[in-house]
């Protein structure tokens, strides 16, 4: 028979949400996902009685409901992926025409710049334009005002000569004054026109920083509303998973309840045959417990409460206590408190007390767990009966000692009662 310190696979620790867990727990390969408190109530029974195919079909129908509800969900939250990969692709087009603006606006930054450069030296040339007109203005005062053509060429000294030079400096200063007020005229054009270019270049970066602004926080909010959606459609999904996935375990648990039961009944009647024919089933050499029932309740009591003292401590191979098990460690333990000596092997363990049915349990019996369940060689796990259709146990590497049902490992291939 195989050692019970085989290989074990994956661990989870016991909670109330439904889970999908792949162990190999001595040995066994197993996909399960059963949540404590969705176990069918069949199994919460003292003396636990068969499924009906009537409620076999209803889980069945179930099971069937979730999938069609996890097929729908998943195709909303395919659309909103695809509407999310559009957003995101709209986004990076949006992205690359802000980038677009940020460069036209420092573009515009660098522009008003230069002409606000311009503007100042228009300025200060409008400035001294306006400084040689009125110069010039004060000048043709001086020289020429409250004195006509013909007093001034009659009393001058100089006589007509004088005059004609005056004349001449008129032209000339006549002349110098129509140049100044043409370069004033210029230099105010010239002004006004940077001063209209800076303020249209200000006004332009100003509206292009807020049109960028606005874009990317209108992008932004886009993307994350869709995000949050998709995430929301994912969690949606993964619920309607955990419950097809604890639906079909349900279902898959019933089947197996329904048929160990009817195979325990098949067996019951055999053994009632060979009795009635009068040959008893079972080896012609009587183990050394033969003439015993097994231990008694009150010692099944004490086995099963210490068992249940040591939740929480961690599966290794071969241990056996004080603070780590392995499973036929922790039988073996817990049925050493009740004065029940038993060995550090499931294998030994299956014929070291009669064999019980599934419907006449009581405290304290252990459960035997078997890849065929025709052949007792290929038992590889133990658990301790505590009542309720549950049982303590030290499953596979990286779990911890706990409570099971019965049949979450799957359907025992029998049980024994141990005896002294």
């Amino acid at each position: 028979m195989r050692n019970s310190r085989g290989p074990r696979g994956l661990s989870h620790k016991l909670s109330g949400r439904p889970r999908l867990r792949m162990i190999i727990a001595c040995g066994l390969l197993v996909m399960l996902s059963i949540p404590v408190a969705a176990l069918p109530r069949f199994r919460l029974e003292s003396n636990p009685k068969p499924p009906t195919q009537a409620q076999i079909k209803a889980a069945e129908n179930r099971v069937k409901q979730q999938q069609a509800a996890l097929g729908a969900q998943q195709g909303r939250l395919s659309a909103a992926n695809a509407q999310l990969a559009a957003l995101q692709v709209q986004a990076e087009v949006l992205t690359q025409r802000y980038d677009r603006t940020l460069v036209d606006e420092q573009r515009a930054a660098a522009a008003y710049r230069v002409t606000q450069s311009r503007l100042r030296y228009a300025q200060r040339a409008q400035a001294a334009s306006q400084r040689r007109l009125a110069g010039l203005a004060a000048e043709e005062f001086e020289s020429g005002g409250g004195f006509g053509p013909m007093t001034s060429m009659l009393g001058n000294a100089s006589g007509p000569q004088g005059y004609l030079n005056q004349v001449g400096m008129g032209q000339v200063l006549a002349q110098n004054g129509a140049d100044t007020v043409a370069e004033a005229q210029a230099n105010d054009v010239v002004a006004g026109a940077f001063r209209k270019q800076a303020h249209d270049l200000l006004v332009a970066e100003q509206a292009d920083l807020r049109a960028a602004n606005d874009l990317k926080l209108a992008v932004q909010a886009a993307v994350a509303r869709q995000q949050a959606f998709v995430r929301a459609s994912q969690a949606k999904r993964n619920s309607l998973a955990s419950q097809l996935a604890s639906a079909q375990a349900h279902a898959a648990a019933l089947k197996s309840a329904r048929q160990a039961a009817l195979a325990a009944g098949a067996a019951a009647a055999a053994a009632k045959a060979a009795a009635a024919a009068g040959s008893a089933p079972g080896s012609s050499t009587p183990p050394s417990w033969a003439r015993s029932s097994g231990a008694s309740a009150s010692q099944g009591d004490i086995a099963a409460n210490w068992a249940l003292t040591q939740l929480g401590k961690p599966y290794q191979w071969g241990a056996a206590g004080p603070g780590t098990y392995d499973c036929s460690g922790l039988t073996m333990e817990a049925w050493a408190r009740a004065g029940v000596a038993l060995l550090h092997y499931t294998g030994y363990q299956w014929v070291e007390g009669p064999h019980v049915p599934l419907d006449q349990l009581q405290r304290g019996d252990l459960l035997f767990y078997a890849t065929n369940n025709s052949d007792a060689d290929t038992i590889h796990h133990v658990g301790i009966y505590i009542g309720n259709g549950m049982m303590v146990d030290a499953p596979f590497t990286g779990a911890f000692v706990r409570i099971d049902s019965i049949y979450q490992p799957g359907t025992p291939i029998g049980a024994v009662r141990p005896a002294s």
